[in-house]
């Protein structure tokens, strides 16, 4: 696999100076869970795999990296400094507290559109009810509010899983919505990529044009959108280290 040959790859080549260095860079990865009670909840499908890539991928370049990582149950890279959360709500807050130190911000984590209006205290008992009901309320979008917070010498790289012909598209209108640098789409109509798989296969959007990535190993990927991240960098986008 991809990350078992850079890790010998990384214990061969000598320490000096690199290409990152000096870079402070926030991933946000996996996905959040919103209680409905005690013991249930409302989440997704997201394994945070992409998310852990692109940190490995940001440290192995020189970045600090930090790491917000809902619900992700995979192993962890001593480098990288990590923020455990459940819940989109505590994902906003350690993103609002942790934004302003860094110069890019990769939001991989699947975040909850809607939470529970009023999760129950304890369990909810199935006796004696014929159906239940949920009463849901929207969620911040957060990364649009990262976006508000933003200021000169960040990038904000977004990520969307959108579905069918139409995926691209999509991504472009969230791209100039959002007030993002780059999209990262997945199309999850694919098969044996994105969410709870190894490999993946996305296209990154920018203001400049459309850059397809075919299906590869997460971390193949991961060096994909930061090279792209370069590419902006060079383009005079918002990038600074």
């Amino acid at each position: 696999q991809a990350s078992t040959i850079l890790a010998a790859i990384e214990q061969i080549v000598p320490a000096g100076p690199r290409p990152w260095d000096g870079r402070k860079v926030l991933v946000t990865a996996g996905g959040t869970r919103e209680p409905i009670d005690a013991v249930r909840f409302v989440g997704n499908r997201s394994s945070g795999r992409m998310g852990f890539a692109l940190a490995q991928a940001a440290a192995v370049r020189g970045a600090d990296v930090t790491v917000i990582a809902a619900n992700v149950d995979l192993p962890r890279d001593e480098r990288i400094t990590y923020i455990d959360v459940e819940s989109a709500a505590e994902l906003e807050k350690a993103a609002r507290e942790q934004f302003t130190k860094c110069n890019l911000l990769l939001m991989a984590a699947a975040v909850a559109d809607f939470t529970s209006a009023e999760p129950a205290e304890g369990k909810l008992k199935k006796a004696g009810r014929a159906e239940l009901s949920l009463t849901l309320k929207p969620t911040t979008d957060v990364l649009a509010a990262l976006s508000e917070m933003r200021t000169d010498g960040q990038t904000l790289v977004g990520f969307a899983a959108e579905h069918g012909a139409e995926a691209v598209e999509l991504g472009r209108v969230k791209l100039a919505a959002k007030g993002l640098d780059a999209l990262v789409i997945n199309d999850v109509s694919g098969v044996d990529i994105g969410f709870e798989s190894t490999t993946n296969e996305v296209t990154i959007v920018t203001a400049g044009g459309d850059v397809h990535v075919p299906k590869a190993d997460k971390l193949e990927i991961a060096n994909s959108i930061l090279d792209a991240v370069d590419e902006l960098h060079s383009a005079g986008a918002s990038v600074s280290g």
